[in-house]
């Protein structure tokens, strides 16, 4: 059975491990970025069956109007069996006075839909450059 995590215990390790299977190679080459991250995001939420990390979400807020939802991530022998909704979920339980947005891929774009997000106003995005 899947046990659902919010206090911020999370396998460094895994969290590389489900990170790269979701293509985000770029962001797992320091680990002292993954925890800062970690350590600056107010919700944590992981997915663990028995003594392995299976699913990984965060979120930035400020609890009164808006948050960000980012890095929704199960590992690809754990997806279709509800742990992505149970993640999200555990977030958007957290506040019913906020507005969550949420970055995704389009790929994965039916999936959020179905829990509810819908198009909202414009959003741009500034990439860092390394």
């Amino acid at each position: 059975m899947i046990q659902y995590n919010t206090d911020k215990k999370v396998d460094y390790d895994r969290l590389i491990t489900l990170f790269n299977q979701a293509g985000w190679n770029d962001k797992t080459n320091d680990m002292n970025r993954l925890k800062t991250m970690v350590e600056n995001s107010q919700i944590i939420v992981t997915a663990w069956d028995e003594e392995v990390m299976v699913g990984f979400a965060r979120c930035t807020t400020d609890y009164v109007f808006n948050g960000q939802i980012n890095n929704v991530v199960v590992d690809t022998q754990y997806r279709r069996k509800g742990i992505g909704k149970g993640l999200i979920n555990k977030i958007l339980d957290s506040s019913n006075q906020v507005t969550y947005m949420l970055r995704g891929s389009t790929r994965n774009e039916g999936f959020y839909r179905s829990l509810g997000f819908e198009d909202g106003p414009i959003s741009l995005i500034y990439k860092r450059k390394e």
